[in-house]
């Protein structure tokens, strides 16, 4: 693709090592627009290729007969994997295809021009679903007066507009059906960080917002050297895990007040830790279930509080079972515990739903042969538990380590990791030594 009469070719000569000319800041703009459309191109492309692919997969297959949409659910985890992308992530892309591809064709033709960007076709094929065939041509044609001149989030809202305006009678069906996936979210950030993200109704959540600022709000008394973003983001986890917070003042009151009563939740925390960082012998991370590694401090804390410990394989001398053979089906509480750290979450392809929630599952079955013991079990999502057993996906155990090998509808081959490197035999004692108090 060419942008003014430049061709894309060679950019990576455009550095400016000591001695080089500096390419003018207008050419370096006008390729970054050339680039920036040839990603629109290509965004139109991919979505023609999905759609293609949905098609032929489809036409291959009875689905007719398949109510529990397993056919779907093995093409979304092929694409998936292949693609190294979250499932839900690649449900919507194939559902913006089919929306674009036959509701939204000069959506298409226009984002495959480069005219306006992937984010803004994406906006516009989800707020043009579930509308009536009557106005979806309207809609589009209107629509696509604002894709190029407005940023995404303004044409979000410009078009949600537009969309209320052409067809009103449905705007509380749609609300209702929204509601329904209402869901509160987890996703790691940096430096032992995370963010909570809920998605709940807007009026709920411009209540809960307001509600967070005036207790921040009064909690801006002398001395109080917060400012109001991190007292809002302490507030909140003051008044979901209840850990001795106190509350503003009462009326006619000056100080702060402390809780009487409990009003949240007693958090419950699983963090795996070797025993010499414990000791403060070692700097090693712990790790926190569902997060990944923590600092060792954090870690030290979050056992400083903690009631019991569960051992597990990660110290010498812990001596946790591992292998039950073909002596019982059910998995004991011991090697539930390895595995449970050992996995950490579920072990299909790109699957991070937390091991907690998913089911133990012998890889080859128990019914043939199959052994009850950390080299034939892996956790699996009920979903993924499903698929499993429901459609040609395999799995299968290639070495001690826990990794597993899934064999995909297409015969692509794609590998998944446990969480944690654990050992399935005590380690030797080169560091441990036999006057040290046990960590637990």
């Amino acid at each position: 693709m060419e942008n003014n009469g430049e061709s894309l070719e060679g950019i990576e000569e455009l550095v400016f090592p000591e001695g080089r000319i500096a390419v003018p800041a207008g050419r370096l703009l006008d390729l970054i627009e050339g680039n920036t459309r040839t990603a629109a191109s290509l965004a139109a492309t991919r979505f023609r290729l999905l759609h293609g692919l949905q098609r032929q997969w489809d036409a291959d297959r009875d689905t007719a007969s398949d109510p529990a949409r397993i056919s779907f659910r093995s093409l979304r985890a092929e694409i998936a994997a292949a693609l190294a992308l979250p499932e839900r992530t690649v449900e919507s892309m194939l559902g913006i295809a089919e929306i674009l591809v036959s509701s939204l064709p000069t959506t298409l033709d226009r984002l495959a021009e480069g005219r306006f960007s992937e984010r803004h076709a994406r906006v516009l094929a989800e707020v043009a679903a579930g509308l009536e065939k009557g106005v979806l041509a309207e809609f589009e044609r209107r629509a696509l007066d604002w894709a190029d001149c407005l940023t995404v989030a303004k044409f979000d809202r410009k078009i949600r507009t537009l969309r209320e305006m052409l067809q009103p009678s449905a705007a509380t069906e749609r609300h209702r059906a929204a509601v329904a996936e209402r869901e509160v979210r987890t996703q790691p950030a940096r430096d032992g960080m995370a963010y909570l993200t809920a998605l709940l109704p807007a009026p709920k959540v411009l209540a809960i917002d307001g509600y967070l600022t005036e207790l921040s709000r009064s909690l801006q008394v002398e001395g109080e050297e917060r400012t109001l973003t991190q007292l809002r983001a302490d507030v909140l986890a003051d008044l979901l895990l209840d850990d001795g917070a106190l509350l503003p003042p009462g009326e006619g009151e000056a100080e702060l007040r402390e809780r009487t009563k409990g009003r949240g939740i007693v958090p419950t925390v699983h963090v795996t830790v070797p025993a010499l960082t414990l000791t403060g012998r070692s700097d090693e991370p712990g790790i926190l279930e569902g997060y990944g590694p923590i600092d060792p401090e954090t870690a030290r804390e979050l056992c400083g509080a903690a009631t019991g410990f569960h051992r597990i394989l990660t110290n010498p001398g812990t001596g946790a079972v591992v292998s039950f053979g073909r002596d019982r089906y059910a998995v004991p509480a011991e090697l539930r515990a390895y595995l449970r750290a050992r996995d950490g979450t579920c072990r299909f392809v790109g699957c991070g739903r937390p091991a907690r929630f998913c089911d133990l599952d012998h890889t080859r079955d128990w019914l043939y042969q199959g052994e009850t013991n950390a080299g034939n079990l892996a956790h699996l999502c009920r979903s993924h538990h499903h698929l499993k057993h429901a459609s040609s996906w395999r799995p299968e155990h290639v070495d001690t380590a826990g990794t597993l090998e899934w064999t995909s509808a297409l015969g692509r081959r794609h590998r998944t990791h446990p969480e944690l490197a654990l050992p399935d035999a005590p380690m030797p004692q080169t560091e441990w030594r036999e006057d040290d108090p046990p960590p637990f």
